[in-house]
């Protein structure tokens, strides 16, 4: 019994090892309030109505809606076939995790909706170390997968940040769209959160404008 399951791992197209995209967004939602809790007791150290509080307002929105359209650009290429084939057109053409690296622009994004770039900046390198440890853990699951074809995709595409251009003979095969409507919606699903974001930091808002939140500090 334990060599004939030896042998299906062995033939098996994903190890069983690899991480499950769900796991990791459930993770980095839990940790989110923890690390977010202080910020009920802080308040934009810019005035509201101030024109550079509404640029920063506006940008955050900005980078927002970009993570929303990123991280669903990127479904519809590897949706339904993630740690099943190799991806490297469309997003991933130009990075390797386009999911994680929108995500950290939609963080970015609500601390600069809650009107602050120090708040921001903390956000963007907080998520960029968390993704960057769990995109290592998937190159090893990566590498068992798809071997020598997966370490020619690593060097020529970055693993996180995106290279401004793309060279046709970098893409390793045919990679088309294709519309996998369950990943698409979970996908949709999560990025819903990045909205309701914007909600709570306005709700937070009002909230300390009624008096019945006394910020302690505040952050520029």
């Amino acid at each position: 019994m334990t060599e004939a399951m030896t042998q299906m791992q062995k033939k098996s197209p994903m190890p069983l090892s690899a991480f499950q995209q769900s796991r990791r967004m459930r993770f980095l939602w839990l940790v989110a309030p923890v690390v977010l809790a202080p910020i009920l007791l802080a308040e934009s150290g810019w005035p509201q109505g101030s024109t550079f509080r509404e640029m920063l307002e506006f940008a955050g929105t900005v980078l927002i809606f970009m993570c929303i359209g990123g991280r669903c650009w990127a479904s519809l290429y590897v949706g339904g076939r993630k740690n099943r084939e190799l991806v490297t057109t469309g997003p991933y053409a130009y990075t390797r995790n386009p999911l994680y690296f929108f995500s950290a622009l939609g963080l970015a994004g609500v601390g600069l909706t809650f009107g602050s770039l120090i708040l921001s900046a903390f956000l963007f390198a907080f998520t960029c170390l968390v993704f960057s440890y769990v995109a290592m853990r998937e190159a090893i699951a990566l590498d068992a997968i798809f071997g020598e074809a997966y370490w020619r995709y690593c060097r020529s595409v970055p693993a996180f940040f995106p290279r401004l251009r793309r060279d046709d003979d970098d893409l390793l095969g045919p990679s088309p769209v294709t519309f996998d409507s369950v990943a698409l919606r979970r996908t949709s699903i999560d990025s819903s959160y990045f909205l309701a974001a914007i909600l709570a930091v306005e709700l937070l808002g009002w909230f300390q404008s009624a008096g019945l939140v006394t910020p302690m500090f505040r952050l520029f």
